[in-house]
């Protein structure tokens, strides 16, 4: 049963029960305010691994209600019934039956990647909004596909890029955007690790660039504030990976402001490291995992940066979600907005199979995507 705006359904126990304790717990917690919300109500497909998290924090907020839960797993369906607190009636084998048997506002999709693309169109077409974990889909035209789509439909669809979220990422993208260093002109984004057991991208053609490229790449576009101008790429795999393809990129990417960056990665390094290093006229500054470090030109030695106060990225990813739905304020990780960097991803393999520098914005206008 769905209340009408401006009430909430006492018969509802466990939804009275939260909102009760949260009055009680929270001194800050705005009863006045609360009380007119209408929560968001999502179908979470795909409720294992990465697809816990949202049911979590679903559960913890006002804003949100998980009314279905759908999986092929009967463990993981399970094991996300005990942290929503629905019941077994509320479980599905496949999205379609979800969407016949229950009402719902939004589609929360954490699938493997070569199932996002179909799966967001189904809901698209059904009238949900959308928040899919990345990458958004496995080519540009399935993604642009289901943004056109959603536009028509006049529903939303988001994309969790998660990592541009943590703080010292966050802080390094106001230095840059702030010049407080002088202007961000060059940088090396690296990350080299191992996967002895592939993931869902084993098969996939530049299997590297899809399941992390995705973050990095979608991170250095946050970083410098700019939209690619060309790039190129190689993408390799050694006789003893695991993947059948690209395991390993080298590209650089070329930004409309005049900044370069230089990226290297690979699932097949025996030692694992990670640098993002931005150099600007008065210091380098460096991400080395959870701090932000500045190297100042003429200085010996090296300084630890405040990092700036920042929400979780889980709590942000949804926050952004919601203004996107109930004000149609898009969040940089808005569907439309994700495009450019489906795009890179794509463009980069492009521009190694072909084995030339790809102009970005040419490359999304073939695909009839505008910047």
């Amino acid at each position: 049963m769905r209340a009408p705006e401006g009430f909430i359904i006492l018969s509802d126990t466990p939804a009275l029960c939260r909102f009760l304790g949260r009055c009680c717990l929270d001194s800050t917690f705005n009863i006045m305010e609360r009380i007119h919300l209408n929560p968001i109500r999502l179908i979470h497909l795909g409720v294992g691994g990465r697809g816990e998290w949202p049911i979590r924090r679903a559960a913890q907020r006002d804003d949100f209600e998980s009314v279905a839960l759908v999986d092929v797993s009967e463990a993981n369906l399970a094991q996300a019934r005990e942290v929503s607190g629905l019941p077994e009636l509320a479980c599905f084998k496949t999205l379609t039956q979800a969407l016949n048997a229950v009402e719902a506002d939004g589609v929360v999709v954490i699938t493997p990647p070569p199932l996002h693309a179909g799966q967001c169109m189904e809901a698209v077409r059904a009238g949900k909004h959308v928040l899919v974990e990345k990458p958004f889909a496995l080519s540009l035209q399935d993604a642009a596909d289901v943004v056109r789509e959603a536009e028509a439909a006049g529903v939303c669809v988001a994309v969790c890029q998660n990592a541009r979220y943590r703080p010292a990422e966050i802080t390094l993208h106001r230095h840059v955007k702030e010049e407080t260093f002088g202007v961000a002109y060059s940088g090396t984004s690296t990350r080299y690790t191992w996967r002895e057991n592939p993931k869902h991208s084993a098969t996939t053609r530049h299997s590297y660039l899809w399941e992390l490229g995705i973050h990095d790449l979608d991170t250095m576009r946050y970083v410098f504030d700019s939209t690619p101008a060309r790039v190129w790429g190689h993408s390799f795999n050694p006789p003893w990976s695991p993947y059948e393809h690209g395991a390993g990129v080298h590209a650089c990417v070329e930004f409309e402001s005049g900044a370069s960056c230089g990226y290297s990665c690979s699932f097949i390094a025996p030692r694992s490291s990670m640098l993002f290093r931005v150099d600007a006229e008065g210091a380098t500054l460096e991400v080395r995992g959870q701090e932000l470090i500045a190297k100042h030109t003429g200085v010996r030695g090296e300084e630890s940066l405040e990092l700036d106060d920042v929400l979780e990225a889980e709590v942000a990813l949804l926050d952004g979600f919601y203004q996107y739905v109930t004000e149609g304020v898009e969040p940089r990780f808005g569907g439309r907005r994700n495009l450019q960097t489906v795009g890179l991803i794509e463009a980069i393999g492009a521009a190694s199979d072909q084995n030339k520098v790809i102009d970005f914005k040419d490359y999304l206008g073939e695909r009839g995507v505008e910047l």
